[in-house]
């Protein structure tokens, strides 16, 4: 499974053919510290035609996708991967969720560290989603069912 991390700050995931505009350090970044909450929205790109951001705040998590609920997971705390995923696993059904913003994804998206400029990713840098498009809401819950693991999970769910 593959993992990612940021350098301190958030997460931002975007989606794919907008990913060259989003300037990073040079330009986007302090918008996106600037989301107090656990997921917000920032615009970025040409004024006139404004492009939209979901950022995850800013821990620095190890964090990777899992399909099969279409949702990020962020390492909180485990001995080991295989640990944490069968946690998520068994206890996501269970979840107390708090809602988000809602987010339209148009096929593909990617999530990566807001301080990268999107033309300077490298395939280790992000990681890519597959959905149908559609307006996805973002809901998100701590996982801590009070053994050795717990994971902030980050769920998107199709708007019906």
């Amino acid at each position: 499974m593959k993992w990612i991390e940021t350098a301190g700050g958030p997460f931002v995931l975007v989606n794919l053919d907008d990913v060259p505009l989003w300037r990073g350090c040079e330009g986007d970044y302090q918008q996106a510290c600037e989301v107090d909450e656990i997921t917000g929205l920032v615009g970025f790109g040409d004024p006139e035609r404004q492009r939209i951001a979901l950022v995850f705040e800013d821990e620095p998590l190890s964090t990777a996708y899992l399909t099969e609920h279409q949702a990020f997971v962020q390492w909180l705390y485990a001995d080991s991967e295989e640990e944490l995923i069968e946690m998520v696993d068994s206890q996501i059904s269970l979840a107390v969720w708090e809602c988000g913003p809602s987010v339209e994804i148009r096929g593909a998206a990617i999530l990566f560290d807001a301080a990268i400029p999107g033309m300077e990713l490298a395939s280790d840098d992000f990681l890519e989603i597959r959905l149908r498009a559609g307006s996805y809401r973002v809901r998100t819950a701590d996982i801590e069912p009070g053994g050795r693991e717990a994971a902030r999970v980050h769920q998107l769910v199709l708007n019906e």
